[in-house]
């Protein structure tokens, strides 16, 4: 009888304790789900306070002016969202209230996916506003020291200027150095040469040679039409092979020699002479456009 209420008891024992142990699970259980839901609660209100943070950007940032500079507006803005910590990605949507003028229609001009992105959007305001690699180059080249101002903040001047230019915050040491290499060469160019090339504004150095030799090759034609168009004519026909058995010191032998150098064959690439006389010709030029005429 004894053994029997002391089985009961040991029993009774091992139940409380499981019940104790599943309820301490049940209220660890309910610890980590109210914990979940409190860090869900918290992201809710910080999406919420993201999307009301464009308002409080009024009590920060001021609309732009006629009088304003675009690219320091543009800084003092990007400073601003650093400081407040408005995330990148609504950069675009944040100032583009705050423009006015060319800068404002640039950021309704772009296709609505790039409009989310700020940084396409600052190269497009800027230009629009004529603000180029070459014209920050410009500005840093043209600065120049002033007796009456303090020597600590113009040297700053200078690093700004610099900075603005080469953007090493988001060019590669490759895109810095063909930046400085681009600048060089344009300001060795001709003056004619270098107005024409400023106007098509390239932005890379293939852009640049394209450019330059393009004008080049304009500038040679030019000189052709005063007074050498019948010189030129002379010595295509002798490249040609139609000038017909003429001695070595003949006048056509004198025009090729002349204009030679301002032949290019387009199918090797090489100077000196044209197509139909090029050595990769394995067999005649098809003239034939009938199939394109109909």
């Amino acid at each position: 009888m004894m053994e029997e209420m002391l089985q009961e008891m040991v029993q009774a024992t091992r139940a409380l304790q499981e019940a104790n142990r599943a309820q301490q699970e049940a209220a660890l259980v309910q610890q980590e789900t109210n914990q979940l839901q409190q860090e869900r609660t918290n992201q809710i209100l910080q999406a919420q306070q993201k999307a009301i943070e464009p308002i409080r950007v009024s009590l920060v940032l001021q609309k732009m002016t006629p009088e304003d500079d675009v690219e320091a507006y543009l800084l003092a803005f990007e400073r601003c969202a650093e400081r407040e910590g408005w995330p990148r990605e609504q950069w675009a949507g944040i100032v583009a209230p705050f423009l006015m003028g060319d800068a404002q229609k640039a950021y309704f001009d772009l296709e609505p996916e790039a409009t989310a992105d700020y940084f396409l959007l600052k190269v497009e305001i800027l230009a629009r506003a004529g603000v180029t690699p070459t014209v920050r180059a410009q500005r840093f080249h043209t600065w120049s020291y002033q007796a009456g101002k303090a020597p600590r903040s113009q040297m700053f001047d200078l690093i700004h200027l610099a900075q603005r230019w080469l953007q090493p915050d988001i060019n590669s040491p490759a895109r810095i150095v063909e930046l400085v290499v681009m600048d060089c060469f344009l300001r060795v160019l001709p003056l004619e040469i270098w107005k024409w090339v400023g106007q098509g504004n390239p932005t890379n150095a293939q852009e640049l040679i394209a450019l330059v030799e393009r004008q080049v090759a304009a500038e040679e034609l030019t000189m052709l039409g005063k007074g050498g168009a019948e010189e030129w004519s002379q010595a295509m026909k002798g490249l040609q092979g139609t000038g017909g058995g003429r001695s070595s010191g003949s006048k056509d032998n004198v025009n090729v020699k002349r204009f030679g150098k301002l032949l290019h064959c387009y199918r090797c690439n090489e100077p000196g002479h044209i197509a139909i006389q090029c050595s990769l010709n394995d067999e005649p030029m098809q003239c034939d456009l009938g199939e394109y005429t109909g």
